[in-house]
């Protein structure tokens, strides 16, 4: 039985073939004469990445093909797993292990047609669709942030591209999410965690436009958590808060699963982009407040950083997942760091003004007696 994929030191697709030929040449050199058939082989159409192995539709395709095209050149006897996906299997090996078959196990459908080409995103066309639409709305919740729609407009650039910047990342991750989802999530447990961290991907992009045109920062963790939402001048601030608060919760649980039980664990790179970039951005265009880092932000950050570098290099450099997800825990653990309860830009200006002008117009109408 060979599995590259499954090999202590997993071979890629691209190699696959070439590792399975060269142990059975070795096996037929130690039993020369005799039929070699190889019980068992193949390669995963979804999954996690282990080091440099991919599980994708297109390198399914294509080590299936060559292991075929190989067996028929030299003449020996394969058996490729497996006919069917088996979706039971996910129980025992994640994601991974329900999707080694060569037709789909909900349409019985054939996955790949030979010789033909095969796309890694079937859907494409609906999820080019799906990111205009969310970017349009990061779009639509940045110009209703603003207190008018002529303030939005004259918003500083900087604004502006940081807007862009969160209109970008959740045009192209939520759609990506949205694909995921039912790929990665078996179970209650692990649809609830699928489905919290789908919606922190919508929910954090917009909210963060919004908050980028009002000049919001982000709020501390204890403010959010030990005040009324009524305390705060904007209902969006404690939203703010509660969003990244879930958002750290679950990048913990996912670090802390990739370190302590990684095997079988995915790395949800899509979400958690949707969701971290954009507080991200808002953390580089937000006012910092001077004063001690909060207790929570600053465990989680240390705790965010010594996960990730645990997992880079268990995980190794050639998985290019891994580094994603680690990139991602990074920039979380920088946002965190920089948490605080920040004054607002210009939020002293805009409560001092009113207050400064009705003193002028009452020093205007008061009668000149009452000067003296």
């Amino acid at each position: 039985h060979i599995l590259p994929y499954w090999e202590d030191f997993p071979i890629s697709a691209k190699d696959s073939v070439s590792h399975l030929d060269q142990i059975r040449k070795k096996v037929a050199a130690a039993f020369p004469n005799k039929d070699i058939l190889i019980g068992e082989t193949g390669f995963p159409s979804a999954g996690r990445m282990r080091e440099g192995a991919e599980p994708s539709p297109s390198n399914q395709a294509k080590v299936i093909h060559d292991i075929i095209a190989l067996s028929k050149r030299d003449n020996f006897r394969v058996n490729v797993i497996e006919a069917f996906d088996q979706p039971w299997k996910r129980q025992l090996e994640g994601t991974v292990g329900g999707h080694w078959g060569l037709f789909d196990a909900d349409s019985r459908a054939f996955k790949f047609a030979w010789g033909e080409p095969v796309s890694d995103h079937p859907f494409w066309q609906r999820q080019i669709i799906g990111g205009v639409l969310m970017a349009v709305l990061v779009f639509g919740a940045a110009m209703l942030g603003g207190i008018r729609m002529t303030s939005a407009m004259f918003a500083p650039v900087s604004s502006w591209i940081g807007v862009a910047i969160v209109a970008g990342t959740a045009g192209i991750f939520v759609p990506l999410a949205a694909e995921k989802l039912p790929l990665e999530s078996l179970g209650v447990s692990g649809w609830v965690r699928g489905g919290v961290m789908f919606v922190l991907a919508l929910a954090c992009p917009l909210a963060v436009s919004a908050a980028i045109m009002r000049e919001r920062s982000i709020p501390a963790f204890a403010s959010v958590l030990t005040r009324r939402p009524t305390a705060f001048d904007c209902r969006l601030t404690p939203a703010l808060g509660l969003l990244l608060v879930a958002l750290t919760l679950a990048a913990v649980l996912v670090a802390l699963g990739l370190v302590f039980d990684p095997r079988y664990k995915d790395f949800p790179y899509a979400p958690l982009t949707a969701a971290i970039v954009p507080f991200f951005v808002l953390s580089l265009l937000a006012t910092v407040a001077k004063g001690p880092r909060a207790l929570a932000e600053h465990v989680a950050a240390v705790g965010l950083l010594l996960s990730l570098t645990y997992i880079a290099f268990n995980e190794s450099f050639a998985n290019w997942q891994a580094l994603w997800l680690c990139a991602l825990l990074a920039l979380l653990a920088v946002t965190l760091s920089m948490a605080r309860d920040a004054q607002e830009k210009g939020s002293e200006d805009r409560r001092q003004a009113p207050t400064s002008r009705r003193y002028k117009a009452q020093s205007r109408t008061r009668p000149r007696s009452a000067r003296s």
